[in-house]
């Protein structure tokens, strides 16, 4: 009879191990969440809610991760648990920014009118919707109060079909979502604005750490390539969230304007994204984002965290 290879063994114990911990992790995340959800909805005082959210937010994060998140100042996912899990989200500029409406009112008192896509209406109710409808297409349509919610309405018949799902935005309330705190009271309502055309091809973000630029993330909005960059213009070779797919720019002619953009938005921020369109010359400014794939992306290829977070926390000097 041939004998085992010990190493073998070893490595199949060590698999079945990480698959009992992964199991355990997601059954303890979510009778946590679902507490979490319920108490919630029962308008528990703050402080009491922070108590369970805490160890929720772990066990997601040892779901995800297969890891504890205790390097919060050399591994980019352990940082935003820290976000994450304390109350940096509560702070109540983070909070009015996290309004998509009100994020871009911010961003043109910091950088000046029109560096933003033009808002054609806000939605407000039910009765809106019905009533008000956009008077210029392509239109993009979104809730301010969510992330991750979007429809490109082309013509009134499809802005039409669409009104279903924009009503129901106007009921979510999306801290249930991933119960990020940032979301919590939010006003519900929706954004009506104008379609970034195609010659802008580039959709970008650009992560700052105590108001300085540190990663560049890319999109060619044609190929959906991605890839991640620091802010020499290197290629990392890493994307967060989705699967890496390499490419360079054709110019990097934007790279001083938007470094010198992100610092004046990112200067009252300890972390936060700015996220941006560019045709390589002009650049649009969509959003600032607090918690990148609210805190639980993963890194392709599988050592990407490391390359990324090497070029996040990296000294200027």
């Amino acid at each position: 009879m041939n004998s085992v290879d010990p190493a073998w063994l070893g490595s199949v114990a060590a698999f079945t191990g990480d698959i009992r911990r992964l199991m355990i992790a997601r059954f303890i995340h979510q009778r946590l969440r679902r507490l979490a959800v319920t108490l919630y909805g029962r308008g528990i005082p703050s402080r009491l809610l922070d108590a369970i959210l805490y160890p929720t937010y772990l066990f997601q994060f040892l779901e995800v991760h297969n890891r504890l998140p205790v390097r919060p100042n050399r591994l980019f996912n352990d940082f935003l648990f820290k976000i994450k899990s304390g109350s940096e989200l509560k702070h109540p500029l983070r909070r009015l920014v996290t309004d998509k409406e009100l994020g871009k009112i911010y961003i043109e008192k910091k950088l000046g009118r029109g560096v933003t896509p033009r808002t054609h209406m806000i939605l407000r109710s039910a009765a809106a919707v019905d009533r008000d409808t956009p008077s210029v297409y392509p239109s993009v349509v979104k809730p301010t109060h969510c992330s991750g919610r979007i429809v490109i309405v082309r013509s009134a018949s499809e802005y039409a079909a669409a009104s279903p799902t924009i009503k129901n935005w106007l009921q979510e309330d999306y801290f249930l979502d991933d119960l990020e705190k940032n979301y919590v009271g939010l006003e519900r309502k929706v954004i009506v604005e104008e379609y970034i055309d195609d010659s802008f091809v580039l959709e970008g973000s650009l992560h700052c750490l105590n108001g300085e630029p540190k990663v560049i993330s890319l999109i060619d909005r044609t190929t959906k390539s991605r890839q991640s960059f620091d802010v020499n213009a290197m290629p990392l070779g890493v994307s967060l969230h989705f699967p890496l797919q390499e490419f360079e720019p054709k110019s990097w002619e934007f790279l001083p304007q938007l470094l010198e953009s992100a610092r004046i938005l990112a200067s009252e921020f300890d972390y936060v994204r700015v996220d941006f369109y560019t045709d390589t010359t002009r650049i649009l400014f969509g959003e600032l984002t607090h918690l990148p794939a609210g805190g639980t992306g993963k890194f392709y290829p599988a050592n990407g965290e490391m390359k990324f977070s090497e070029a996040f926390f990296r000294s200027p000097h």
